[in-house]
């Protein structure tokens, strides 16, 4: 078979679009993340199960009957299917041998099966059996070098075992899919499985399709995907439908209990609302068999769509908040894990709204990444003479809301402007520069607004406060435009802390009342700024963009790519703007409004160029570039400060010309552990 994962996209944490390639000839693919349907003698008999499920993309076998040519080439020719084997590993050797044809098939893989014991007495004992399995697969992938397999995970409760595995996994070529049978058998082990599935992350080559067998509910669903599991074996819901169970996505009913069909499947529509449901019946194990395999096929095609087109995070957050356990994981994942992660998640989610539902969203990568990110790439402006502090707003970016519309127009008309540092303060971000107010995720996030803040909020927001202020003289007053709570909750911490002076606004009503405003304008006017002679216009975009390309792409960059003489074209239709250099003519850069990212052009980098020696950089194999995909054959070295999503410099092989700006696929790790696959798309190139 030729089974190979390809990876296409990145998501937020672990998650990953992709697909198994089963021929490139025919273009047969396998769409993941999937569910791996179980296809069973019964089932075929079931008209509504073929209606339902025949163009169902991969499936999982276990009888010898379905390996005939007749069936997995002619009937589902256009399906992946993936065999396994209930039996003992011998008998899976003997019918590997006599059915060799079958398995050299493109769009079938075996899985070496690990099914014996199912139970063992202590660590010692399972590691023995592991260690056996071990030595009976490496046999069967010796044999067999020309086919490619699945091999079987068990590990007893014992997570740690799965180093007995690790060698094997690395040592064979033809292994393109590791499935784990055991895992969420007890999930009470969280810590435990995310510290395996971290290890198997970091270290094992990315493209590897991960799949979870097991007591597997859907609603795991989510957060399995998002710890970047590609197939997710759906045979428990035959065993539920065996023992009379009912699965509503978030749970599992007796049938008997069951009163409210919430689902159109055709077995919801038809018999088994009129079935007894006291009387066991196998008519009534038939259809809870199919409208539990409908539910968990349809939980996820909406985590496909979630994926494509939502804040994946925001969804994995509200499925799991009615599981102890799941949020538990999400909770320890995000702390103790989120350098990994965050190196792991895309620069950014284009044109989404991030919705932040509380305590679980406070930590999510993408918001931990820009805290961090922001507070090391900011730069003090040297003639600031005057910080204000303001309140967020719920219009994003906050400069187009009515409040901070107020805000400026007062700043604007009592002081000269470029001495002004705005600082907004909000959750659960923290703190964000009004010269970045427009970079993700600060351009799209939402949170539902009370008034309160609970203690982590204070915390996160007055350690970024501190940072940021530790950066200025302590001789610069901070004005505080602020409503009462938590806002101020948050100066009161800070103020002991530094020795700036602080300086609070009279708010009457509202931030925004006449009376507050007069305030605001009175206090900035008590300072006598100096007027600093320059183009106001210029000079606010060169505030603006030189914060937000240090921000892209580090500290002090964005002064070193506007110095000498420039000018930025607006395309206000588009919501482009364009660095243009004077002297030369030619466009060094293009900042999209629309997202807060900001490419360089070839001339742009080759302004810079020496600070591309050390970061986010690409050596390639070659002089010039064809195409427009980099593949993983091609790189001869790479910066380890390489994300998904963000942009790279393409040196030749001598790191002496720039030859290509791109946007990586995919971020170090996988170029870590890969030898193939997508690693970025090709923006433009030298001699085009």
């Amino acid at each position: 078979m030729t089974f190979f994962f390809e990876l296409l996209r990145k998501e937020i944490g672990l998650s990953r679009t992709g697909r198994i390639i089963l021929s490139k000839e025919f273009k047969r693919f396998v769409s993941t993340p999937n569910t791996v349907i179980p296809l069973k003698n019964f089932l075929l008999s079931i008209v509504s199960f073929l209606e339902e499920f025949e163009k169902h993309q991969i499936f999982i076998i276990s009888k010898v009957m379905f390996l005939k040519i007749a069936f997995i080439q002619d009937k589902f020719r256009e399906n992946g299917f993936i065999y396994t084997h209930y039996g003992t590993l011998e008998r899976f050797q003997e019918i590997l041998e006599e059915k060799i044809e079958i398995f050299s098939q493109d769009n079938l893989i075996a899985l070496i099966p690990f099914n014996n014991p199912s139970y063992v007495v202590n660590r010692e004992f399972a590691k023995n059996e592991i260690n056996h399995y071990v030595k009976t697969a490496r046999n069967i992938l010796e044999e067999y070098p020309d086919l490619n397999f699945g091999v079987t995970i068990k590990l007893f409760d014992y997570p740690d075992l799965i180093e007995e595995y690790i060698d094997l996994f690395k040592q064979y070529n033809n292994i393109k899919l590791l499935n784990f049978e055991d895992l969420f058998n007890s999930i009470k082990n969280f810590r435990q499985i995310l510290k395996l599935i971290i290890q198997v992350k970091r270290d094992l080559d990315p493209n590897l399709v991960l799949m979870i067998s097991g007591k597997i509910i859907p609603k795991f669903y989510p957060l399995l995907v998002y710890l970047g599991f590609d197939l997710i074996d759906a045979s428990y819901s035959l065993f539920l439908a065996s023992e009379y169970f009912y699965n509503t996505i978030e749970y599992s009913i007796p049938l008997h209990k069951m009163k409210y069909f919430a689902c159109s499947c055709s077995s919801c529509r038809t018999k088994l609302l009129d079935l007894d449901s006291t009387s066991p019946s196998r008519e009534k194990i038939e259809l809870l068999s199919l409208h539990n395999l409908t539910t968990f096929n349809n939980y996820m095609q909406k985590i496909k769509q979630y994926l494509k087109t939502e804040d994946f995070r925001f969804f994995v957050e509200k499925s799991s908040n009615d599981d102890t356990n799941l949020i538990s994981m999400l909770k320890i994942l995000d702390k103790q894990y989120s350098e990994f992660i965050c190196s792991e998640t895309p620069v950014i989610q284009e044109r989404m709204t991030i919705n932040s539902i509380g305590p679980s969203s406070y930590h999510r990568p993408d918001f931990v990444r820009f805290r961090k990110r922001v507070v090391e790439t900011f730069t003090p402006e040297n003639w600031t003479k005057i910080i204000v502090l303001l309140p967020c707003s719920s219009k994003k970016p906050y400069s187009l809301s009515k409040s901070h519309r107020k805000f400026l127009s007062v700043m604007k008309k009592n002081a000269n402007f470029s001495q002004i540092q705005e600082f907004i303060l909000t959750s659960p971000l923290g703190v964000i520069p009004r010269q970045l107010e427009t970079i993700y995720p600060a351009n799209s996030y939402n949170i539902s607004v009370t008034g309160e803040w609970d203690d982590t909020e204070i915390k996160i927001t007055e350690n970024m406060l501190l940072k940021f202020l530790e950066k200025y003289n302590s001789q610069i007053p901070i004005i505080c435009h602020l409503p009462k709570g938590g806002y101020r909750k948050i100066v009161s911490k800070v103020i002991d802390k530094t020795d700036h002076n602080f300086y609070f606004t009279d708010i009457v009503g509202s931030t925004t009342s006449r009376d507050s405003l007069a305030s605001l304008g009175n206090s900035i006017e008590k300072f006598n700024l100096n007027p600093i002679q320059s183009n106001p216009k210029v000079n606010y975009h060169k505030r603006k963009l030189e914060k937000i390309i240090d921000y892209h792409y580090g500290k002090m960059v964005g002064e070193l790519l506007l110095s000498g003489d420039y000018k930025i074209k607006e395309d206000r239709r588009r919501k482009l703007s364009f660095i243009v250099d004077l002297k030369s003519k030619s466009n060094l850069g293009e900042y999209d409004q629309n997202t807060g990212e900001l490419e360089l052009t070839l001339k742009g980098a080759n302004k810079i160029k020496e600070h591309f020696r050390k970061y986010k950089y690409i050596i390639f194999d070659g002089k010039q570039i064809r195409g427009s995909t980099l593949f993983r054959p091609g790189i001869i070295d790479y910066s380890l400060d390489l994300k998904p999503k963000g942009y790279v410099v393409i040196w030749d092989n001598e790191k002496q010309n720039i030859i290509s700006i791109a946007k990586m696929i995919v971020g170090a790790s996988f170029l870590k552990n890969s030898m193939s696959g997508r690693i970025a798309e090709i923006i433009n190139k030298a001699g085009k």
